[in-house]
């Protein structure tokens, strides 16, 4: 008998504090709506990556 006590006083302490059901965030449970990541941002290409490379900045235009 104690051992069922404590068992049932260790399962409900441990449930303590939880709103719900556990979930992956990318499997949610229908109603839950997961917080929308933030846009991607390219970087700008540095102007200065040519002439560290060696090339002249006119050779990759194509136009002569």
């Amino acid at each position: 008998m104690r051992l069922a006590t404590l068992v049932l006083v260790m399962l409900l302490a441990a449930a303590c504090g939880s709103k719900g059901p556990l979930y992956f965030r990318d499997n949610p449970p229908p109603g839950v709506k997961p917080p929308k990541p933030e846009a991607y941002k390219p970087q700008p290409y540095p102007k200065d990556a040519a002439k560290e490379t060696g090339e002249d900045e006119s050779a990759g235009s194509g136009k002569k």
